[in-house]
């Protein structure tokens, strides 16, 4: 074969590399956009149809057990700055427990209605609110800035869960109050800044 026609099939290949690469990369930015964009439309749907939670205690088929040995439980997890924390440490508090994924639209979907009621009583040293995630703490604070309400809440990464907290799906939220009774084990997205859950915490702090 000769020098040219070898120069011109070289130039061939490097002209289909380029193309290829560049429709590869045209690709990938549309279907980016196609996920963002569902993502979107999701979240909104799950808050059009969010209700208050019902606010029940969890039933014996939920959970064999529904009061919390603080002492025993697994439950450990760190702040996004690497601080560790068990739940033994907020012990004779209440504990608002919430249970996410930044892959779970549902999840996302009530987080505003989480920051709203989250105001209401951040300040109150009775009470504490947990957001835990199972996920790579990396991966959590890669998205927290897409995601305005996630910047407003004590978000933790869990290290070692505990299966009294085993749930079917996320996101799960459980109300315990400050005798270690779970209280309310609530599956699924809800509009949490209701009056009803605000006149309930207020109930048993």
């Amino acid at each position: 074969m000769g020098k040219n026609k070898l120069y011109i099939i070289l130039g061939l290949m490097t002209v289909t590399l380029c193309y290829l690469s560049y429709e590869y990369y045209s690709l990938s930015n549309d279907l980016t956009k196609w996920k963002g964009y569902y993502k979107e439309v999701s979240i909104s749907y799950v808050q059009e149809i969010m209700e208050a939670p019902e606010l029940q205690k969890p039933s014996n088929e939920e959970m064999d057990i529904t009061k919390i040995n603080f002492e025993s439980n697994l439950l450990q997890f760190k702040d996004l700055e690497g601080v560790e924390f068990s739940l033994r440490d907020f012990k004779d508090k209440t504990i608002f427990i919430n249970y996410w994924a930044t892959w779970c639209n549902p999840c996302l979907a009530e987080m505003p209605s989480m920051v709203k009621l989250y105001n209401q009583y951040k300040d109150n040293d009775k009470i504490i609110f947990l957001f835990l995630s199972k996920e790579d703490l990396n991966t959590i604070v890669d998205y927290i800035p897409n995601d305005e309400s996630l910047g407003q809440l004590p978000i933790y990464k869990i290290i070692t869960d505990d299966e009294l907290f085993t749930t079917r799906g996320i996101p799960t939220t459980f109300i315990i109050n400050y005798k270690g009774d779970i209280v309310v084990k609530d599956v699924g997205s809800a509009k949490w800044n209701d009056q009803t859950v605000v006149d309930f915490i207020d109930g048993i702090l």
